[in-house]
């Protein structure tokens, strides 16, 4: 079996007025993903998610990633990561940034292949399921009066969610009395974790994770710029709440230098970011060693969310896995059958490879051409 073709797919989704949410980037008006479609000569196709500029991956994907790969075998996915990143796509892309988010989409197609090959779902792969239901915690809470923001996280309580995460970084006394309100509302024991999408300075990071260690935030999520790995480590000495970093780290190497250095308590990587499922298990190997717990983001389509829930339902040290909860099309609708939570908890599909299917309706409604035509575009979808 042979790869044959490498195809992105770029989609877009409008979000409805009441829908939408302020955040550390400004009005969130749309989401956006780019899949990746791997294709073989046999027929089977595996798919993936790269969490990230769209143009950028899509010139990525045409010039480099796809000329090293066609004509491999797509099930030798060590030989197609030392083909396509150590050997040859890094010195055209970087060892971190877009183009390992690239590599991602098409290492979760692999994946979705390989599973389908050998007729067994990614989890079964991975050495199989440590756990039959992998619980969640809800990403929904924004800015906004402090006993509203309380009484949207008592309803996801109210849903069987095992904890919130409060979206902070923007002014550090309307933060803390957001923090103070949930967690008043929902009582001591519940988890509530606070994320600041790099938005502090270290000074300012000091006094919010002191205030949120009073108000027992489970973690306080990227204070800083994800770079400052030494604010970090002197962040977590001083201000008394667990660090968690991830979401933009790309590669074990990324991770390696928090853990290494004292500055993470848990780390988040994205599969659709980070270098997909098999740099995933690198990370996860490198935070058991290291006794550090993965909670994986989770922020894009349900081609990546299903890619988490097998590694998340597989791996030992995972804890509670990230659902993004806001409007999100994107998740709920490409799917045949979207994932439905329940009590809090999602369940892989014990189809093989990933178990998913595309909504082509869907597909066809979010397609987005760029500068393309639109005509081109809808051939891809095919």
């Amino acid at each position: 079996m042979k790869i044959t073709d490498v195809k992105t797919i770029r989609l877009r989704a409008s979000i409805p007025t009441d829908g939408q949410v302020f955040s550390r980037s400004g009005l969130r008006t749309m989401r956006s993903t780019t899949l990746i479609k791997v294709e073989t000569d046999d027929g089977i196709y595996g798919l993936g998610s790269a969490s990230g500029n769209g143009e950028l991956i899509e010139v990525i994907v045409a010039r480099t990633l796809k000329p090293l790969l066609v004509g491999m075998e797509p099930t030798a996915i060590d030989d197609i990561w030392d083909t396509a990143y150590y050997r040859g796509g890094h010195k055209e892309f970087g060892t971190r940034g877009i183009g390992v988010v690239a590599l991602s989409g098409i290492d979760i197609a692999l994946w979705d292949i390989l599973g389908k090959v050998r007729g067994v779902p990614v989890y079964q792969l991975l050495g199989g399921k440590v756990r039959d239901k992998v619980p969640c915690y809800a990403t929904a809470l924004y800015p906004e009066e402090p006993s509203k923001v309380a009484r949207r996280a008592s309803g996801f309580a109210d849903q069987g969610f095992k904890g919130v995460k409060i979206k902070v970084g923007f002014d550090l006394d309307q933060d803390i009395r957001i923090v103070r309100a949930v967690r008043q509302e929902l009582g001591k024991d519940f988890i509530v974790m606070t994320d600041a999408n790099q938005g502090y300075s270290i000074d300012v990071g000091i006094k919010a994770a002191q205030a949120f260690a009073d108000a027992g935030a489970f973690w306080l999520e990227e204070p800083l710029f994800v770079e400052d790995i030494e604010g970090h480590a002197i962040l977590r000495e001083r201000g008394n709440t667990p660090i968690a970093v991830g979401e933009n780290l790309h590669m074990t190497y990324g991770f390696e230098n928090f853990i290494l250095r004292g500055a993470v308590d848990f780390i988040q990587p994205d599969v659709a970011r980070a270098g997909g499922i098999t740099e995933i298990r690198k990370i996860s190997a490198l935070a058991a060693k290291h006794k550090v717990p993965v909670s994986f983001h989770t922020w894009g389509d349900g081609v990546a969310l299903a890619a988490s829930v097998h590694l998340s339902a597989a791996l030992q040290d995972c804890i509670l896995m990230e659902l993004d909860y806001t409007y999100n099309p994107l998740r709920e609708e490409l799917l045949k059958v979207p994932f439905k939570v329940d009590d809090g908890d999602l369940t892989p599909s014990d189809l093989p490879g990933l178990g998913i299917e595309l909504n082509e309706e869907a597909l066809h409604r979010f397609a987005f051409a760029g500068a393309e035509d639109l005509t081109i575009r809808q051939k891809t979808l095919r």
